[in-house]
């Protein structure tokens, strides 16, 4: 007869199995930590006891320092939509490293790169940057600008970048940058019509930054509503309503905010635009664009906006080729598979009975696995302060030991290689955790 264990004892032989299997991720982790903080140069990385050390990638498969193969369902945070080897991108890449690099000048891509852009997104005017963090900063900063207002409003369990992260309403990254931030409800249109009538925001509100789905914060959609909230708040206040599309754009041809069909004045965008490589952009009406004209002759406003390696090479060219293989039906394809792909694993929690300690929420080909008590709605603090973190980990080692890749949070995000039988395996995987381990949750 079975003995059924505990959620700690099956989590300690998890981490012990994976200490075991993978000594050559442990070796590579400890010798970077002797130079790298943590072991590593991006946190989001991190995991305990040590990351799994990569050396090769193909398709939507990694290969790892101790000679283990995954599906990858983690699709660099977003940025990995075309998967690790696609061809035309290959070429793009090798082309523009031919033709040399670092010109110190203007090349053909960047005017190419741009006009692709604006025209998919219904963007007037556009700028690049090296990543998303790096858009939204300058959306802020020129926002800013031009209102010459000071305010900024976020919501709670928002992700804008490494210097502009809010966990909770209450609650800011100590390495924000220091704009002054109002940190709303998420999806609260009651607190949105509250700061209408408050002249001392409705005064001074400069921007209003949003993520039509909060990524990081859990793959929670926004309303439509909600949104055209946040229009009509912009309208009455003369601030600028700025979309953080930088992980959304993939969710629909046009961006989700070509779904709603709510439109921003501006627009950040980055992740997989550039097939891989690093790229941010924002962007807008022209007539707050126009304010990085170095050109115009009308005596309006003129800002500078340098950056080394805003133009690349490499990144203006794949992005180009990118953009070309990422057609509307590609992309609807996609998504369609994550849809179904949800559909499906909420209905095995259903099946095991653990519809309300474990869920999926998202988008798409963008989603979330939830560990914990269900609560309604969309506080993020509130998730947070009932989150069940010791059976997440044990999902994750579970997914990792049978060869499926994904974030150590619950993070899923398909790319265009992704295939039927590709999302099957990883239902098949997660309902032997649950088979396994739904007793100790349920």
């Amino acid at each position: 007869m079975m003995v059924l264990r505990t959620l700690s004892e099956g989590l300690s032989d998890a981490i012990s199995d994976y200490i075991s299997s993978n000594p050559a991720s442990k070796s590579n982790h400890e010798n970077a930590s002797q130079y790298l903080p943590g072991g590593n140069t991006r946190s989001v990385l991190y995991t305990s006891p040590f990351p799994i050390t990569f050396v090769s990638a193909n398709g939507i498969t990694l290969s790892s320092a101790d000679g283990h193969t995954y599906l990858d369902f983690l699709g660099e945070y977003t940025a990995g939509l075309f998967g690790h080897s696609n061809e035309r991108i290959k070429k793009a890449i090798q082309d523009a490293v031919e033709s040399g690099w670092g010109f110190g000048g203007v090349g053909v891509w960047e005017g190419q790169l741009a006009r692709r852009v604006c025209e998919r997104f219904g963007i007037e005017r556009c700028r690049f940057t090296n990543s998303g963090t790096e858009a939204n900063l300058m959306a802020i900063a020129v926002a800013k600008a031009v209102t010459q207002k000071k305010k900024i409003l976020v919501f709670g369990g928002a992700y804008h970048g490494s210097v502009l992260a809010f966990p909770s309403t209450e609650l800011q990254s100590p390495l924000n940058v220091p704009h002054e931030f109002i940190i709303g409800p998420y999806n609260d249109i009651g607190y949105i019509q509250s700061l209408q009538k408050d002249p001392t925001i409705t005064n001074d509100l400069a921007a209003i930054l949003v993520e039509q789905m909060q990524g990081a914060g859990g793959c929670h959609a926004a309303s439509s509503k909600f949104l055209q909230s946040l229009r009509e708040l912009a309208d009455t206040t003369k601030s600028i309503l700025i979309f953080d599309e930088v992980m959304t754009s993939r969710l629909h041809p046009g961006g989700l905010q070509s779904y709603h069909d709510i439109n921003p004045d501006m627009t950040t965008l980055g992740k997989y635009l550039a097939g891989g490589s690093s790229f941010g952009c924002f962007g807008g009406k022209e007539e707050i664009m126009k304010a990085f004209d170095e050109g115009r002759s009308d005596g309006g406003l003129v800002l500078s906006h340098p950056g080394t390696f805003n133009n690349n090479v490499i990144s203006m060219r794949a992005g180009c080729v990118a953009l070309e293989i990422l057609t509307d039906d590609v992309l609807v394809e996609m998504n369609i598979l994550g849809e179904g792909m949800r559909k499906e694993l909420n209905e095995l929690c259903i099946k095991y009975g653990v519809q309300e300690r474990m869920w999926v929420t998202g988008v798409g080909s963008l989603m979330a696995l939830h560990f914990g008590e269900r609560k309604e709605g969309d506080d993020f603090r509130e998730y947070l302060k009932v989150k069940n973190k010791d059976v997440e980990d044990l999902f994750w080692f579970w997914m990792v030991e049978n060869g499926v890749y994904l974030a150590r949070r619950g993070f899923v995000a398909l790319s265009i290689e992704h295939r039927k039988e590709h999302v099957e395996r990883f239902l098949e995987v997660a309902e032997g955790f649950l088979k396994t381990w739904a007793h100790v949750f349920r």
